[in-house]
């Protein structure tokens, strides 16, 4: 027992204490007041003085007690007072709470390791195609490794933002962004890919600025041009446009299936479509939906199967000029 439990302990048995002395003391005024006799009072202090302390006594080994079965986790100490009730009712809502944080937390572990082991997979993957071509052949060409190279700093750049997006504190810098010059760099970036796949971008009304992070607004158009190309026929065209608020990339590809499109943000989904190519991870849209609720804008999809699909950065009002 620390000085810590007395002073507790004393602070509660004060109340017991001083009732106990109030009434000696109104006893003794009594007697006083009817003339009894002295021994009277000394009597009643003296029979009265040991129950006090048999319940000192007793009230200290029963916290003591209390004090230890509490300090071992034990659910069935039962409370003496509303007051202890009540505390006791608050202390198992902050243990299901922080249990419940605590799963949720392991959960999060456990997703975030599995997403790892699926970029680190993917760049591996790379990685063994460049080394496979160089041992098959005394050179290999340029074509493959830019496009090895390419794949292998996708995926690198998903396990990068995906990292940035789990920290606690990411870093959001917000600025006005012209979405015409942003659009012409992410196309630029992806131009190798436009030629090889002989696709045309085509772009409309981008004349416009909204307020949010540059980097993730790219990350975010990246992901969906790098989507829109990679499920695109040769030959096709992808356009990306201005709509009231939103920004709009369109492609004239496969499609989504009406079923897949209440999932596709989900972590790790491919749908029918990814199961159609080994280069789908269903975790780019998943990390846009992240980004998106975090800078304060909303990604929609429509789309019909062959005909092509559309996605929607809807910004809000405010962030629009």
């Amino acid at each position: 027992m620390n000085r810590r439990f007395w002073r507790l302990f004393s602070r509660a048995a004060l109340s017991t204490v001083s009732t106990y002395l109030l009434l000696i003391g109104l006893a003794w005024l009594l007697a006083i007041l009817y003339q009894l006799p002295r021994h009277f009072c000394w009597d009643l202090l003296r029979f009265s003085l040991p129950l006090l302390l048999v319940w000192l006594v007793g009230s200290v080994l029963h916290s003591r007690r209390r004090v230890w079965h509490l300090q071992h986790h034990d659910t069935t100490v039962a409370p003496h007072d509303p007051v202890e009730g009540q505390l006791m009712d608050q202390l198992a809502h902050v243990q299901d709470d922080s249990r419940r944080q605590i799963q949720a937390l392991h959960l999060q572990q456990q997703q975030q390791l599995d997403r790892l082991d699926l970029f680190a997979h993917e760049i591996k993957n790379t990685l063994t195609g460049l080394q496979a071509a160089a041992e098959n052949a005394p050179t290999v060409a340029s074509t493959s490794v830019k496009d090895e190279v390419r794949e292998a700093n996708y995926y690198l750049d998903l396990l990068l933002n995906d990292e940035r997006l789990t920290m606690a504190s990411s870093d959001y810098e917000f600025s006005w962004v012209n979405l015409q010059n942003l659009v012409n760099s992410v196309i630029q970036q992806n131009s190798a890919l436009f030629i090889r796949w002989q696709l045309v971008p085509e772009l409309i009304n981008l004349d416009h600025r909204v307020l949010t992070d540059p980097k993730w607004l790219r990350f975010c158009i990246n992901q969906l041009l790098s989507n829109a190309i990679k499920y695109s026929q040769p030959g096709g065209k992808i356009t990306v446009s201005w709509d009231k608020r939103a920004l709009i990339i369109s492609d004239q590809g496969v499609g989504i299936s009406a079923a897949d499109q209440q999932r596709i943000f989900e972590n790790g989904f491919t749908g029918h479509n990814g199961h159609q190519t080994t280069q789908s991870t269903g975790m780019g849209l998943y990390l846009i939906k992240r980004v998106a609720a975090e800078l304060n804008f909303t990604i929609r999809v429509r789309s019909q199967v062959g005909q092509g699909s559309s996605f929607y950065l809807i910004f809000p009002a405010s962030n629009v000029r």
